[in-house]
């Protein structure tokens, strides 16, 4: 008869062998340290940083403390908006997707432009549109990344895709919901101040007001996610479903950063630790998947490319932040249109069912 030691021994060695698939090159996205610091793992590793550094800048005189927090949340935002023209090269350069897309790729960027700079109320729903989509979005791409793993994995593109989709959502958006962000992100839909829709604008109001009842109902929504989605993978699994290695870790790395950052942190460090992790996810993937075109685009060796790629993101990055500090509607309407325009276009320049990543 086997011990209940020898069965926890069994187990660890268990647990041991199915992440030893995190070191398969083949079911890599860049390769197993790559993705162990851009992708699954960069979550962990963006939230220890942030708060390592958070926690210096309270050991040590508190305008060197306020200066070192300043910078953390500036380069965090020229990721944040650099990353957001980072698509370009995917949509633009890639000839497929060009044609497959054309007309979304050209009139409609003019139009949404044309919007922005003529109607004050457009400008401020595009505004709002902007902060709720960016939740969705970062939703979506931790989505994308594990339907990545499945596919390299060899599974259906079909197989649990309504459950991660839900599952994804769930886990980034219920502890924004639960924590003190949700303020956070209410104000940020009204801060400029521009609409007039006097129901939105009571909205951080009404949220605080109700704070404690929407916590509850979104800790309970995430419970019951998170169980559902376990018996509909036993269930997958037991049909000869594989759950990659790489997909659990990037799971559970983005879940518990999720739940930790919004749900227990301060809204600054969730904001910075959050953003920098999904920037460099994207940054990384575009790399990867379009950095051999641009190069032979720019006639350059790669790492010249790559150096050129992130400094014109960069500085699209630093004027976005700078017009983010005017109330100039013509400077800011384009960088409104860019963030939407991401949002957008991520929604079908890649695709895992096209096999298009």
């Amino acid at each position: 008869m086997m011990n209940s030691s020898q069965s926890v021994t069994d187990t660890d060695a268990g647990i041991l062998r199915y992440f030893s698939g995190l070191a398969d090159p083949s079911r890599a996205i860049g390769g197993p340290r790559f993705d162990a610091l851009c992708f699954w793992g960069g979550p962990l590793i963006w939230l220890v940083v942030t708060q390592i550094w958070f926690g210096i800048a309270l050991l040590i005189p508190q305008a060197a403390g306020h200066n070192l927090v300043a910078t953390l949340g500036y380069f965090a935002a020229i990721l944040t908006y650099g990353h957001l023209v980072a698509v370009v090269p995917r949509a633009y350069f890639n000839r497929d997707v060009f044609e497959q897309n054309r007309f979304r790729l050209t009139v409609v960027p003019i139009v949404l432009l044309a919007g922005l700079l003529v109607s004050p109320v457009f400008m401020a729903i595009a505004g709002m549109l902007v902060v709720l989509w960016d939740v969705h979005h970062t939703a979506m791409q931790n989505f994308g990344l594990g339907r990545i793993y499945d596919m390299k994995a060899g599974n259906d593109a079909q197989t649990l895709r309504r459950t991660d989709l839900r599952m994804n959502w769930v886990l980034y958006v219920g502890p924004i919901a639960a924590g003190a962000a949700l303020l956070t992100h209410a104000n940020a839909l009204v801060s400029d101040g521009n609409t007039s829709l006097v129901d939105i604008a009571a909205l951080p109001g009404v949220l605080e007001q109700q704070h404690h009842w929407i916590s509850a109902v979104a800790a309970a929504a995430w419970c019951l996610t998170l169980g559902w989605t376990v018996l509909d993978y036993r269930r997958a699994i037991a049909a000869g479903y594989r759950l990659p290695a790489h997909k659990a870790a990037l799971t559970v790395s983005t879940g518990l950063v999720s739940l930790i950052a919004w749900g227990f942190s301060s809204p600054l460090v969730a904001f910075i630790s959050i953003n920098i992790y999904h920037a460099i996810q994207y940054f990384a993937l575009v790399w990867l998947k379009e950095g051999d075109r641009m190069a032979a685009r720019a006639k350059r060796a790669s790492p010249a490319t790559l150096f050129l790629f992130l400094g014109l993101c960069g500085l699209i990055g630093i004027a976005y932040d700078a017009a983010t500090a005017t109330n100039i509607k013509w400077l800011i309407a384009p960088f409104v249109a860019c963030s939407l325009l991401h949002f957008w276009y991520d929604s079908f320049v890649w695709s895992v069912r096209k096999k298009q990543v």
